[in-house]
């Protein structure tokens, strides 16, 4: 065989082997170097694959569509600074524990480092943030295929298997790269026989759930027990089973279930929006427990963790599902790595009788709720806090809903409207918390779906990803992208560096002065200004209603967003102080 033909089966061996492995869909960017799996991509029947000219963005999508399917997406690119590009992508998805697979090519080694164009030093790029990287050699009929299977087998498995994350595998090519057919018949194939023939993967790999220990699930049963004022809390989970079992167990126990938004729960009808309570002191000075169990990830607010340091409750219990540790304050006193569900499926039963908290809590939440109906009236400007509340009550079940980081994840945790009788799917980039990517990760989420989409994002984020507006009208599905123009960084605004007028305005607020006009024109996209909240319930219930994609902007002030936050809490405190007050 010659070399265009020895590189041909060599990469159709290993994108079959991906696609069968259940990686079968491919975000490629165009390069000279990565033309063999190019091309074996789309010769390849099985295989679904997306263009993008910026890696970074299709870094990105990589990550939005394995959000949606659970299922690695594979990276392809050529040689030099477009693997690099991945690397916000790979940090957020090692950080969230989401798989990826990344398949850079690169030249081969008499052109490593001495002065060729368009070489770097790939192969260990992403450092620590890879679960596995592997440098693969030239194609080579020295080498058996069956070794090059057993490595795909291998990245994908470790990119699935807990914790999950990337997986980089660097492969050399030499030229010419243009793919070559051979009708010979070749020795180096025939123990690829069986494989050929057949559809199976050469590796099945199982993934089993894992048990929690015995001996600390009868710790964590006496200590529920025992408990006079147990709290439940439900961080970042992606598991709709999982959230589920949280919600049960913590109707099972009657006891407050604080559901964090990316638990999947923030909209469940039958869950209490504990953060509009625990944001305010009078309620953290009234309520004491003495035992905190805490399943899955991190939280977007602060203000559990401000509870916790005041509380020190005697026992802070932490359920994951990953080895990785989750004790950001230092203080958790029993650590458990299993299965979500199947430890809150065990903890069911071990205590009887309703928290005293939980008939005050509904007469707060009931009061709560009208001041924030009244703070979002049809003819106030449309605000923030508007917007989330709107969108939360008009989202339809069909619909998924993605979130920027900053303020407009925050003021959904904060304001969302719960009255869903189904969980709206929803999306964050919380694993680093950038504001990077936004765009791209929303529509791989999208497309990885296959369901129309909401997307809430600021101006600075916006700008970040603008690039990626091209990818819109290439999905399967609409997006509506609510675009929150407050001119800068609106959450720098809650801070303490706020009060320096002398420096805050142009080094931390950053105002870019934009209209996200213009780029809907540019993109090809649809587009509404509302001024009013029944304006923008106008405007988002037509977009929602269209099957094409638009631009709804809201433009506000940073200053008066601050004090709308302000006075809601303020009011929400004395509500608190009512409800929570303890002589």
């Amino acid at each position: 065989m010659n070399n265009p033909q020895l590189t041909t089966v060599w990469s159709s061996v290993m994108v079959e082997e991906l696609i069968r492995q259940g990686a079968s869909f491919f975000c490629i960017s165009p390069g000279s170097r990565s033309t063999p799996l190019t091309a074996a991509i789309a010769r390849n029947p099985e295989a679904s694959w997306k263009m993008f000219p910026d890696e970074r963005s299709a870094g990105f999508f990589a990550l939005g569509h394995a959000r949606a399917t659970g299922f690695p997406a594979v990276l392809v690119c050529t040689s030099g600074t477009a693997v690099a590009n991945y690397l916000p992508a790979v940090v957020e998805a090692s950080n969230d524990r989401i798989p990826m697979l990344i398949l850079s090519a690169d030249r081969p080694f008499e052109l490593r480092e001495c002065g060729a164009n368009q070489t770097i030093r790939q192969n260990g790029i992403f450092g620590t943030f890879t679960r596995w990287q592997m440098e693969l050699p030239e194609p080579s009929t020295s080498i058996p295929l069956q070794s090059l299977l057993s490595t795909i087998a291998h990245g994908v498995e470790k990119s699935l298997n807990s914790p999950r994350g990337p997986v980089h595998l660097n492969q050399p090519f030499r030229e010419p790269f243009e793919p070559e057919s051979s009708s010979t018949p070749e020795p180096w194939l025939e123990p690829l026989q069986a494989w050929q023939t057949g559809r199976r993967p050469s590796t099945v790999a199982a993934q089993p759930e894992k048990h929690p220990d015995m001996d600390s699930m009868r710790t964590l049963r006496e200590l529920t027990g025992n408990a006079r004022q147990p709290l439940i809390i439900a961080g970042n989970s992606t598991d709709e089973n999982d959230s589920r079992a949280i919600a049960e167990l913590a109707d099972d126990l009657q006891v407050p279930l604080y559901a964090d938004m990316t638990s999947g729960l923030r909209f469940s009808s039958s869950i209490l929006p504990w953060q509009q309570a625990f944001a305010s002191p009078e309620f953290r000075n009234a309520f004491r427990p003495d035992l905190v169990i805490h399943f899955g990830g991190g939280l977007i607010s602060r203000h559990p963790s401000d509870a916790l340091k005041q509380w020190k409750p005697n026992h802070l219990a932490v359920i994951r599902n990953h080895p990785g540790r989750y004790s950001p304050d230092h203080s958790v006193t029993l650590s458990i790595e299993a299965s979500l569900r199947l430890t809150a499926d065990a903890l069911r039963g071990c205590r009887t009788g309703a928290s005293a908290l939980m008939a005050p809590a509904k007469r707060f939440f009931t009061e709560a709720d009208r001041e924030i109906t009244a703070a979002t009236a049809p003819d106030l400007p449309v605000s923030e806090i508007g917007t989330a509340r709107i969108v939360s009550e008009l989202l339809p079940p069909d619909h998924l809903l993605f979130l920027s980081n900053s303020m407009p994840v925050r003021a959904m945790d904060s304001y969302a409207h719960t009255g869903k009788e189904n969980p709206i799917k929803t999306g964050t980039n919380r694993g680093a918390s950038g504001i990077d990517g936004i765009i791209s990760t929303a529509a791989g989420f999208a497309e990885g779906h296959g369901q129309p989409l909401c997307l809430m994002i600021g101006d600075l984020a916006f700008l970040h990803d603008l690039n990626a507006l091209s990818l819109i009208n290439s999905l399967r599905v609409p997006i509506q992208l609510i675009l929150l123009n407050n001119n800068g960084g609106g959450i720098f605004s809650f801070l303490p560096v706020s009060e320096f007028d002398d420096i805050f305005e142009p080094n931390f607020a950053t105002p870019q002065n934009f209209s996200g006009r213009p780029a809907a024109a540019m993109f090809g996209l649809d587009y509404a200004a509302p001024l009013t909240n029944s304006e923008f319930r106008e405007s988002l219930l037509s977009a929602l209603n269209s099957n094409r994609s638009t631009i709804i902007e809201v433009v506000c002030s940073r200053s008066e967003n601050v004090r709308l936050h302000r006075a809601l809490q303020a009011r929400l405190g004395l509500l608190a102080t009512e409800a929570f007050f303890i002589p």
